[in-house]
C-alpha cells in the first residue's frame, strides 16, 4: 500500500449531498490529506461501504446505525414542492399536475409517502426516477414538478424560473448525517470537517428545533403512560 494511498479520505455519498456537502469537505481538507469521492445510489449503500471500509466518510439520511459508527447530524431540511412556475401556479390552482417523484428503497422515499399522504397530494399522475440528480434536471425542462428536501430545493430555486408551491402543507423534516467509524484512522481530521459541515452557512433548519419536538413527543408518551397505569390501579381497586 503506497504512502500516497495512505493520506487519501474516500468521501462517499449521492450527488445530491455532494452538491451541498462538497465544497466544504474540500475547504477544510487538512494540507497533507487528498479527497477521493465515491458516489452511491442511496444510504444503504453508502453506509454498507462504510462497514466495508470501502470510504471514511458518509453523508447520507437514513436511519441505518451499527456499535462503533459515530453517527452525528449535519441538519434536518423540510420537504418543498418546487417546478417551473407555469406549472406550479397550476397546481396551486388545483389542476392536475405530473410529478417527478424519487423512488428509491430508502428513508427519503419513506418520508416523501408519508408527506404525500398527510397533505394528501394528487400525485397520481407521476413518474417514478430513482436519481436525484436526473430528477432536478427534469424540474429544470419543465418536465414536470417535485417533492424534494430544501438543500435541493434551494439549488433549484437559483434558477428565476424554478418557484415552490404556495399552498399551507404540513411539515416533514428529512434528517442529513455525516457517519465515520470510530476506528478509523482519520477520525480526528475527520470530526474536524464533519463540524465545519454541521456550522455551515444556510443551515436554515437546525436540529435543536427538531430535537425539541422530539423531546415533547418523548415527554408526552411518558405522561400518557404514567396516566394509563393510574387507569389500570383505578380500575383494579375498583373490581
Amino acid at each position: 500500500m503506497d504512502s500516497t494511498f495512505e493520506q487519501s479520505i474516500i468521501l462517499g455519498s449521492d450527488t445530491s449531498y455532494l452538491k451541498t456537502f462538497l465544497s466544504t469537505i474540500q475547504k477544510y481538507l487538512p494540507e497533507n490529506r487528498k479527497l477521493n469521492v465515491q458516489t452511491y445510489s442511496n444510504s444503504h449503500q453508502i453506509f454498507q461501504a462504510l462497514l466495508d471500509d470501502q470510504i471514511d466518510l458518509g453523508i447520507m439520511s437514513g436511519s441505518y446505525t451499527q456499535k462503533g459508527v459515530l453517527k452525528l447530524p449535519l441538519r434536518s431540511d423540510k420537504l418543498m414542492i418546487v417546478g417551473q412556475r407555469e406549472l406550479i401556479e397550476k397546481f396551486d390552482k388545483g389542476e392536475e399536475s405530473l410529478f417527478l417523484l424519487y423512488h428509491m428503497t430508502s428513508s427519503y422515499h419513506n418520508f416523501l409517502k408519508e408527506f404525500i399522504k398527510i397533505n394528501q397530494l394528487p400525485t397520481q399522475h407521476h413518474i417514478s426516477i430513482d436519481n436525484l440528480s436526473l430528477i432536478e434536471h427534469e424540474v429544470l425542462k419543465g418536465t414536470g414538478i417535485t417533492i424534494v428536501s430544501q438543500d435541493i430545493a434551494e439549488r433549484l430555486l437559483e434558477n428565476p424560473n424554478i418557484i415552490s408551491s404556495s399552498k399551507k402543507l404540513k411539515d416533514i423534516f428529512i434528517k442529513t448525517y455525516a457517519i465515520v467509524k470510530m476506528e478509523n484512522k482519520h477520525y480526528q481530521d475527520l470530526l474536524t470537517i464533519i463540524q465545519k459541515l454541521k456550522n455551515r452557512k444556510g443551515q436554515t433548519f437546525p436540529y435543536r428545533r427538531v430535537q425539541i419536538l422530539q423531546g415533547l413527543w418523548y415527554n408526552r408518551r411518558i405522561e400518557n403512560m404514567r396516566l394509563e397505569r393510574r387507569r389500570r390501579k383505578l380500575l383494579i381497586a375498583l373490581d
